[in-house]
């Protein structure tokens, strides 16, 4: 059982678990579809491996199943309904070490028993890269100090790590603005010569006034200034995804408004802890930061 499961991997073929009475059997459920029909349950990892600041989507189905959690990274993820089943949202941190972790599904079905599959996940460079040393003028070097910066991320993560069950978005998700990206997501900042810090985002770049658009539908979770994001605009799109919209001049928008995927947010500038004017686009899923790029490069399941 267990070499065929190997093969599956090596040959990168979709990987697929059913759980028949109890037992596992690794196959291809693309060629045994009658197998479906007796209450069977597919498990499907639609990712080889997760970088480092990355999602990957792990989805269930079988007409008993009725929900399930998946556990890794010492994290559990629940599973959400689709049309086609279910799935979950599999975050990997900024600073995962990379190796091979394991995976844990737990299926519950409608009669009231579970099943367990267990599985691999496996972690693999962010390839992230050090950006060149920026100098703060000094009327902005007090955003330097540890506790503003410890301050701001923990509220930062209390807002994001809040999972809303409903499914707010469509279709796919869209940048803030037409801009050419500049500061990548992850990347290594040394601010005048000695703090060193992580981006947890991506940059675009826009002139001040820009309009900064909602990326998708979702719930507004937060509108106000920052220390360090400044006046800035967090986005609860559900299923624990959240966008943030940071360094704007001008907010439109308050929290529990529901806005449409378009929707014009604010306007771009370069307040709190930045040095000239663009927008800083946050993705953060089940409370960690993700790659925005890579985010909207991944097909999320509806």
């Amino acid at each position: 059982m267990k070499q065929f499961a190997s093969r599956i991997t090596q040959n990168h073929l979709w990987r697929s678990l059913i759980v028949v009475g109890g037992l596992v059997l690794a196959i291809l459920s693309i060629s045994v579809p009658h197998l479906l029909a007796q209450q069977a349950v597919v498990v499907n990892l639609e990712f080889d491996y997760i970088r480092q600041g990355s999602l990957g989507v792990v989805t269930l189905s079988g007409s008993d199943v009725v929900g399930g959690v998946a556990t890794a990274l010492g994290r559990t993820y629940p599973f959400f309904p689709t049309s086609k089943g279910y799935a979950s949202l599999v975050t990997a941190p900024l600073d995962q070490k990379i190796q091979d972790y394991p995976l844990t599904v737990t299926i519950m079905t409608r009669s009231g028993a579970t099943a367990h599959w267990d599985g691999t996940l496996k972690v693999a460079s962010g390839e992230f890269v050090a950006e060149t040393p920026y100098i703060l003028p000094s009327d902005k070097l007090f955003l330097l100090a540890d506790q503003i910066q410890k301050s701001e991320d923990e509220k930062l993560i209390s807002t994001y790590s809040m999972v809303t069950p409903a499914h707010y978005w469509e279709g796919t998700f869209s940048p803030p603005v037409n801009g050419a990206f500049t500061a990548p997501f992850g990347s290594w900042r040394i601010y005048n010569g000695g703090i060193r810090s992580r981006h947890t985002g991506q940059d675009f770049r826009a002139v001040s006034g820009t309009p900064v658009l909602a990326s998708a539908n979702g719930r507004v979770a937060l509108s106000q200034p920052l220390d360090i994001h400044g006046e800035s605009v967090i986005i609860d799109h559900g299923w624990g995804i959240f966008t943030e919209y940071s360094h704007m001049t001008t907010r439109f928008v308050v929290p529990g408004q529901f806005v449409l995927q378009g929707d014009i947010l604010g306007l771009s500038g370069t307040t709190g802890r930045s040095t000239g004017p663009h927008v800083h686009w946050e993705v953060a899923v089940n409370g960690i930061w993700v790659n925005p790029i890579t985010f909207l490069q991944t097909k999320l399941p509806n």
